[in-house]
Parts: C-alpha cells; structure tokens; sequence
C-alpha cells in the first residue's frame, strides 16, 4: 500500500506597514496611497498589519479616524485600533497630530511595540516611508532579523543616502521619480504609479462646469491659481471655479497673495471654497478641468490621476513626474526659474500668466477641443492609473521579497552572530505608560517659548476642581496678543477657547503653524475697525506699527524716536465686528492700544450685547494720534451695558540706567494697562449660569480673579462655589478637622481675623453663600 502523506498549507505572505504617520489621514496624498496599496494587497493574499500613530499632515484629516474614536485623548500612550475593512490600523495615541512633536517617550513606547510585532507577528516584508530617527530604526531592526525591507518614496526630498542603507526595494509613484534619483543619489527603485478607489474619486456623472484646485497651498501653486483666478473674475466673471482645502487654508493664502498683488482682498466671488473631504466624487462631478500648477518637485501627483480617470483634462507645470501622469491629456506650462524658488510666491507679469489663462478659457468655449481632451484623459486612465494594473506593478515589485519568506527564518540565530555580546533579542509585548510631563509643562504655567520665565503670562488651573459649561469660550484678539504672549497654546490644550486673532503688523513669526488649527486662526496683515479700507503706517520698530500715525518727534519720549520713525504706507482692510459670520458667540474682545478701538466698538454694537468681558489697552503716555482714553471707553462701556472692573498687566518703564536697573529693577513710570469691562450688574444679574460659568471661568484660569470668580458660581450653585474655595485652598478640604484648619489658618503670614474667618472658622459666613 503506497504511503500517502498530508501536503502544509502554503501560508500567505506577510506584511507589516510599520510608520507613525496615520494611514486614515485624508490631508495626506500619501497616506492615502499606501492605505490604498495595502487595502491591494489585502485583497490578492497578503496578511497584513498596520503600525502608526495618531500623526496626521493636518487636523482637517482626522475625520476618519475620529468617526471610531471621537475622544483620542481618553487613550492618550495607549493602542487603540480602528477597522478599516480587511485591514486594521493599530495606533498609538500620541500627545500632538504634529510628527516634529512626537515625544522621545512616544516613540519609545511606539518602537517597543514596533519589535514585539516583528518578534510575533514575524512579518516576511517590513515597508515604511519617513527619514528621521526613528524611521531609521524600522529598518535596521526588521533587517537584524533578516526580513526584506522596502520603502515607499514619493518626493524628492531624499538625498542623503543613509535611510536606504537597510532597505532592499524602493517603491515610487513615477518614473521620473524613479529616474531622478538614479541620478541624484544613485539607487534604483520600481515605479508602480498611483492607487486610486473609484468609489471614493470616480465619480458616475459630471456637470463639467468649474475649474477645480485642490489643496491651496504655495508648493501646490496657489499663488498662480489666485492670480488666475483674480484675472478671469475680471475678464470672465463666466467662468466657476472651486478650491477644495486639504492641508492649506485658502482664505489665508488668498490674503496674502492678493495683498503682495497691491489690494487686499479675503473672498473672490467666482470661487467656491470646499472643506477638506475623503469622497472626492461631489468635487470632480462639477469639475470640466483641474488646475495643477505645482512648484516644487511633484513626484506625480495623485489628483492628476484622480482627474484622468474622470476624464477631466488638466493644465499643470511642467514638474516631476506630473507630464507623466497626464500624458496628451494636458497642458504643461514652464514658469520663471524664481516660481520655482521657496516660498513658492512669485508673481507672474500678465505676459507670463496670459498662457495659462488662455488655456482655461479654450477648455471653456472650445467644445470640440475640449471633448477630444476628454476622451484623451479617459484613455489615459484606463491604461495608466487604472488599479488593476497599478496592483499588478505592485505585485511583481514585492513578491520576490515575499517569496523569500524571512518570516520563517530562527531570528536569534542571525542576531547571536551579529550581536558583539552574542546575544538574541527577546521582545515582550510593551508596558504602555501614560507621561502627562508635557501636559503638565503646558498646566503649570511654563512658557516654553519664553525659556521657562516664570513671571511670563499662564493659566491658572487646578487639577481639583472640573469646570463644566457646553461649547467654547470665543476669544477675539485683535493684536494676536495672545499668541506672542504664549496664553494662546496653553489656552488651546484646555479645549475651551476657539480665538480669532488679528495680526496687522505681521510679528507673529511662523503664523502657517495655525493653519488647519480648530482652536486658534490667525488672520495677518488685517484687524478689526468700522470695515473701511485703512493705512498701516509702518515703523521701524514692528511693535509701533498701527494703522494710528505715529506721533512727532518733540512730542515722543526718546526712547521712543528711533522705533517711531515711519518707513512706509501699507494699504490695509479693517473687519467690522458685526459684519463678522459664523461666530458662535463673541465671549472675549480684546483691543490694543494702537488701533482705533473705538471704532471697534461703535461697529461691533450687535455682537457685544452678549459679550462676557471686553479687555482694552490704554496708553498713559500717548505714541499715537487717537489713541482710546480711558475717559473715552468707560463712556462707551457706561452706554452699552458695562462697567469698570480692574487694571490689568501694567506696563513701567525705568529711569534708571539698564545695568543698574537688571541688578535692582525699579520702574515707576506707568506707560499703559489693560483695562477690563464686565457686564453692568444689571446685565450681570440677567446672565445665564451657563454664561456666569463660563466669565468665571475666564477670570479665575486667565486674570486669578478668584474672588469675582466664586460670586459667580455661588450664583449659580453654592456647592460648586465652595468646591471652587476648596481647589483654589481658599479653604481646606472637608476631611480636614477643624484644629488643624486652625493650625493651618493661623500660620499664614500677615492673615487678620477678617481672613481666618472667610478661610474656614466663620460657619455662619459659610453658610451665606447660599
């Protein structure tokens, strides 16, 4: 009788997508890719594991993730894993979206769990992309264990050779990509081209009546599309156009651009603006041509196939692999060398700009033209971008490393050899600790940006007491003094606060980090007034910059001469306040002393009916013509519904020399204070509780007004308020006896009987806070 025996079954291959970055992130085009690629993968036999963190290229693409776990913060150094059909995404819930923020305890605890997986799971292909540290180390690890390594490239960023030291395969998205770094650097990587769902970017009907933009930002081109933009609205106002937002904000860039053109402008009135979105259908159902007039190298572009397999011609720059992805279906154009050139912002003239314009408005009246582009483009995304084929390049880059099944292989033997100690690895699934270190630098009042100061501005919380109120505190700054105070970041991490900040003298250094923010939006180069154009008189020293003319020579301090000078005449646009939409509320008006503020508030009369706390500087030695007076606002304040409460924050100067003065500070004279108006006490009586919690709020975290802060919430529960005492130990807690209260009481330097009685040993004066 023959023997028979039983055959193993063949295992699939194994792959581990290993990285920080959150494959669910809809701001990124390559995070989207590879989501995209793996998603393949999944699907032609490959078991796959996805490892990342909660690092997105911008908040606007959390939307994803945020649909499975709407609070990341209650899993703060935790895994968390969210489904995303065959695949599902483990994820470290990391401090900040922002990868230069990662922490050193993140991505030690990310790491640990990186080798536990490659010890469990025994991946036979390890893939990632990212050149810091840490990226370095995936491969360095996957190959002490000798399981293949490849690494997904698409940009041309990387030319020092060090992060492909490790890695056996380099997968790109072009072959110009592929063919540039050839010749840069010198490796050899396979081009597999984009992966793109129809489900999500094919859409099934098309209008075909707008010019689309996506991502407005300048490496995007946006400075060109503005420009384009801003002319056909003059020549044909015909002619729609939409920008959807992905990482950018349009609003800002067109800010910018259009004051570097000569006049200011915030809106264009043949654009329609669409938020960041992961269903690209609605875009490209509207869309008759994409506008792609990328400036620095694009490796090839993932909407250019997003828009040939819609059919969707497309006018771009003649950059990377973009000709490449668009073949005959498109318009290259070559601009000036300096467009080319951070910070990508270059104006074209009219003779440089006028070829593309022409192009737009031929797709547009040219039927005939238009229509064999269309076919053009169709064509080319069948036979390029289509994702059978696109998984069938990929297939053929990874299967020889999967085919060598380095999951199979006894890690330690390979490690003993290696291993100057002749010791194996033994990873053990991680203990993942929870460090509030950096939450607790932001609580506890220290002003990184400062260097620590510890007399700089900060909130003042306690860990012992829970404020409770629904929505978020509005701020609106109209100096962004907040943001060069450093309250801003410290106000953001709360929660509480959405602030709109003006910047018209542009001081805020690196203002694109609040782009894409929820809580902070900075607007530069423009500021609240009665909604008329102004001038911004420009001084040499930036902070006496105002749309205010500085005062005469003879009739400033000398100190003062130097700063004061004026260099120059900026046109500028002013905001009314009650022209301002989308505002919740408007809790908090801050007004500095080098606007018109008055102007402010006879234009904001509407929106301050219900403002909680209006803050305003005043100037006792006067720099600028119509500065406010103090005189000038409490009669404002007195009409309105407000009344006087305190100084605040204010500002000395020394008459002494500036040696002598470091060694014993004594300033005398006061040059301003910020003066603070809250409601009137009828107004205040007629408040809500939900608006008495949140001023009390403001005033105890944001001035230590602890005392205004209590009346209030007394009013509103006497339990809450004597929890309030108790966090702020204005009174000890409940479980101390009273001897020790006592004690306790009677030892604080200078306090009179007045104080012990208010602290705790008064039960009838407790007893009125009912």
């Amino acid at each position: 009788m023959a023997k028979t025996t039983t055959a193993t079954p063949k295992r699939k291959p194994r792959l581990l997508w290993a990285n920080p970055f959150c494959l669910l992130d809809t701001s990124s085009g390559a995070s989207m890719s590879v989501r995209q690629m793996l998603l393949q993968l999944a699907a032609n036999g490959y078991d796959v594991k996805v490892l990342g963190a909660t690092v997105f290229d911008n908040p606007k693409g959390m939307k994803l993730l945020k649909e499975q776990f709407g609070d990341l913060d209650a899993h703060l150094h935790q895994l968390i894993e969210a489904e995303d059909g065959p695949l599902t995404h483990q994820m470290l819930v990391s401090y900040s979206h922002n990868r230069n923020h990662f922490t050193t305890h993140e991505e030690g605890l990310w790491y640990s769990q990186y080798v536990y997986l490659l010890d469990s799971f025994r991946p036979d292909i390890v893939w990632f992309y990212g050149g810091q540290t840490l990226d370095m180390l995936i491969a360095d690890e996957a190959r002490d264990r000798g399981i293949a390594v490849a690494f997904y490239l698409a940009n041309g960023n990387y030319k020092s050779p060090r992060w492909c030291r490790d890695v056996d395969l380099v997968v790109t998205d072009s072959q110009a990509t592929a063919d540039m770094y050839r010749k840069a650097v010198g490796f050899a990587s396979k081009p597999v081209g984009k992966f793109i769902a129809s489900d999500r970017f094919v859409a099934q009907q098309h209008d075909r009546k707008r010019l689309l933009f996506v991502n407005p930002s300048w490496q995007k081109g946006a400075s060109v599309f503005v420009q384009l933009a801003e002319k056909l609205e003059r020549e044909r106002p015909d002619i729609e156009l939409e920008v959807v937002e992905a990482r950018a904000d349009w609003s800002a860039v067109l800010r910018e651009t259009t004051l570097h053109m000569g006049q200011q402008r915030s809106t264009l009135s043949n654009v329609t603006v669409t938020g960041n979105t992961s269903d690209m259908r609605g875009p490209y159902s509207r869309a008759r041509v994409l506008i792609a007039p990328s400036l620095w190298w694009e490796s090839s572009g993932r909407v250019l196939a997003e828009a040939m397999l819609n059919g969707l011609p497309a006018l771009i720059t003649n950059r990377g692999g973009m000709p490449e992805m668009v073949g005959d279906a498109g318009i290259a154009f070559d601009f000036p060398a300096q467009c080319y050139e951070e910070p990508y912002q270059h104006l074209l003239d009219e003779k440089e700009l006028q070829p593309l314009f022409d192009a737009a408005v031929a797709f547009v009246d040219d039927e005939t033209l238009y229509q064999e582009y269309v076919k053009r483009a169709f064509r080319v995304g069948e036979e390029k971008h289509h994702i059978k084929r696109a998984t069938e390049r990929l297939l053929s880059a990874l299967d020889p490393l999967a085919r060598a099944r380095g999951g199979n292989t006894d890690f330690s033997i390979g490690q003993k050899k290696r291993h100057r100690q002749r010791i194996a690895s033994v990873a053990t699934q991680p203990e993942l600790k929870v460090d509030r270190s950096l939450e607790q630098l932001i609580t506890n009042k220290v002003d990184v940006s400062l260097g620590g100061d510890s007399s700089a501005p900060r909130l003042n919380l306690s860990d012992d007491f829970t404020w409770q109120f629904k929505g978020k505190i509005v701020v609106l700054d109209n100096r962004a003094s907040l943001i060069k105070s450093g309250l801003a970041d410290q106000m953001a991490k709360t929660g509480a606060f959405g602030i709109v900040a003006f910047d018209p003298a542009s001081e805020i250094k690196e203002p694109g980090r609040f782009e894409g923010s929820e809580t902070i939006q900075l607007f530069p180069h423009a500021l609240l007034g009665d909604g008329n154009p102004a001038t911004l008189h420009a001084c040499i020293a930036t902070e006496m910059t105002s749309t205010l003319a500085p005062l005469p020579a003879e009739q400033l301090p000398e100190r003062y001469h130097l700063g004061a000078q004026e260099i120059a005449e900026i046109p500028i646009n002013t905001v009314a306040l009650d022209s301002i939409t989308g505002l919740e509320s408007l809790d908090w008006l801050i007004l500095d002393e080098l606007s018109d503020a008055m102007a402010v508030l006879e234009n904001g009369v509407q929106y301050l009916e219900a403002t909680l706390l209006i803050q305003a500087r005043v100037p006792f030695q006067l720099t600028h013509e119509r500065q406010p007076s103090l005189a000038e606002l409490q009669h404002w304040a007195s009409r309105h519904g407000f009344r006087f409460y305190r100084f605040h924050n204010i500002g000395h100067y020394s008459h002494l020399p500036e040696k002598l003065n470091e060694r014993l500070p004594c300033a005398s004279e006061q040059e301003s204070a910020d003066v603070l108006f809250l409601p009137s006490h009828a107004r205040m009586a007629a408040l809500s509780d939900e608006q008495k919690r949140k001023l009390a709020f403001i005033l105890s975290a944001c001035f230590s007004a602890h005392d205004m802060a209590f009346e209030l919430l007394a009013d509103v529960s006497h339990d809450k308020a004597l929890e309030f005492l108790e966090a702020q130990r204005f009174i000890p807690s409940a479980e101390r006896g009273k001897e020790r209260n006592k004690k306790d009481l009677d030892s604080r330097n200078g306090m009179d009987i007045s104080q012990a009685a208010f602290l705790g040993h008064d039960d009838d004066l407790l007893a009125k806070i009912d």
